[in-house]
């Protein structure tokens, strides 16, 4: 009765280690699928979004050049003008034109950068799909009942999902087996219920017993 406990201690192990896994493989599935439907949204609103930063980064640049002019005009008038007073007016429009210049230089820096990322991750994505793909069948693989990945990953991920959730039901069925049935060995054995405790539990008691029991020998090795 005890090898028969024991047996079932390894066999809930096993079990528990394999629900475990295929658990790890469904938080990857969702991930994935997370990922999956991130890039189908930006890949919709690519041609929107890039037409956007394309004329946002156009606008911000003429703004440049505008101010850009408008300092170099205020300059050659600056050193045009000889009257003192006209000079003070002159150079305060020269600050505040140079203050724009800064302003609008960075802007149009900011729009450069925003649609340069936007290309980057445009093609970083593009990569990234067929990695996914990838991926997708080696986790089709290694869950039971998952079918093959075909051309919608998202619908795919929805079928490996419900694989593993079936998968995991039928181990968490041959568990539970286990566990009663190492609860009813070792009540057995004991003559005092254990039910609740797991197989390891379970076994640990009826090992501390056979040790402790007067004329007993453990057969452990």
């Amino acid at each position: 009765m005890v090898d028969e406990l024991r047996e079932l201690v390894r066999i809930e192990g096993e079990e528990a280690a394999e629900s475990g896994r295929l658990h790890g493989l469904d938080a990857d599935v969702a991930e994935l699928r997370s990922r999956v439907e991130h890039i189908s949204r930006f890949f919709a609103d690519e041609r929107a979004e890039e037409t956007r930063l394309q004329q946002a980064e156009q606008e911000a640049r003429a703004e440049f050049e505008r101010r850009e002019s408008e300092v170099a005009e205020t300059e050659a008038e600056l050193e045009r003008t000889t009257d003192d007073d006209q000079r003070a007016l002159v150079e305060q429009r020269l600050t505040r034109a140079r203050d724009h210049l800064e302003v609008a230089a960075h802007t149009a820096e900011q729009a450069a950068e925003l649609h340069f990322a936007f290309g980057r991750e445009a093609d970083d994505l593009a990569r990234e799909l067929p990695e996914l793909e990838r991926h997708a069948q080696e986790l089709a693989a290694e869950i039971p009942g998952a079918p093959s990945p075909g051309d919608d990953l998202v619908e795919w991920a929805s079928q490996a999902h419900a694989a593993a959730f079936l998968a995991v039901g039928r181990i968490d069925t041959r568990r539970e087996q286990a566990i009663r049935e190492a609860n009813e060995l070792a009540t057995a054995i004991l003559g005092e219920p254990t039910y609740g405790s797991t197989p390891a539990q379970a076994l640990a008691r009826v090992e501390r017993h056979r040790t402790s029991s007067p004329g007993q020998v453990s057969d452990r090795r």
